[in-house]
């Protein structure tokens, strides 16, 4: 693409030359204009897209953006609008997308800061909380398009951190549980879109491990297993009406061998095996 530079002389002082620029694209539809000042842009300036929208407009002090810019894309929709200063994001700012604003919030040398507001692209809110440093912190909540909580908790350093809440789309409770950093740990809980458990049990740096419960559709236990790095690993208990009706070995995942009655199994394994079921 080339461009054709104009130079308009505005004045010659003991300041240097000020002088207005026209840039053009090959085809001469203007692709910018606006203020040099020694060899620097400043004050008003104006971009373009090659088919003649306006690109984006605001001001220059010592070649870096600052104040108040607004961005369009090649529709002359408006895309973006928020403040400079020495050419890094400052205060408040909106994107947009079709007219709709789809986020707001505050800036601080280009980073994130405050309290921000995320939106779908029909308007509805999709997400709010806050920012540190251009990090996630504190308490966030999220919700479906059809405007129920998808999920709620707090963040640290980016990461999610401390108790969480999620929600299937009809609002009832999906999982529950904790983080650290980012990792799942701990003891966490599952349930159906109709509100029933499905399964629980532990999370040691975001894997599966120990004793997990396992629930059929009418909230009974269905199975418990032992697991290891979200594997079986160790032995699972087969239920049948509440009632054990076997029990399987695993190894790292593969089934080693199955006992369908107590005799049998003492036989061959230890009962201390079980004790943390």
């Amino acid at each position: 693409m080339r461009l054709t530079i104009i130079f308009f002389l505005i004045s010659s002082l003991a300041f240097g030359q000020k002088l207005y620029q026209k840039k053009t694209f090959e085809d001469g539809k203007m692709n910018s204009e606006g203020w040099i000042e020694n060899n620097q842009k400043t004050d008003y300036w104006k971009f373009y897209h090659e088919n003649g929208q306006l690109s984006k407009e605001g001001h220059y002090r010592y070649n870096k953006k600052e104040g108040f810019w607004k961005f369009y894309n090649a529709k002359g929709q408006l895309v973006k609008e928020g403040h400079f200063k020495n050419g890094l994001k400052t205060e408040f700012w909106k994107r947009f997308k079709n007219n709709t604003c789809i986020e707001e919030g505050h800036y601080k040398k280009d980073k994130r800061i405050e309290h921000w507001k995320f939106y779908y692209n029909n308007g509805e809110l999709k997400e709010e909380g806050f920012f540190s440093n251009g990090l996630k912190t504190d308490f966030w909540r999220s919700f479906h398009s059809n405007g129920k909580v998808s999920k709620e908790g707090h963040f640290k350093n980016g990461k999610e951190h401390g108790y969480w809440k999620f929600h299937h789309t009809n609002g009832q409770l999906q999982k529950e549980g904790e983080y650290n950093l980012g990792n799942t740990i701990n003891y966490w809980q599952f349930y159906s879109a109709n509100g029933k458990k499905t399964s629980e049990g532990h999370f040691v740096d975001g894997k599966k491990q120990n004793w997990w419960l396992f629930y059929d559709e009418n909230e009974k236990i269905n199975h418990k297993c032992q697991l290891s790095y979200n594997q079986k690993n160790g032995y699972c208990l087969m239920y049948k009406n509440e009632k054990l009706t076997s029990a399987v070995k695993y190894s790292n995942g593969e089934r080693i061998k199955e006992w369908t009655d107590l005799k049998s199994f003492k036989k061959e394994n230890k009962l201390s095996d079980l004790k943390s079921q």
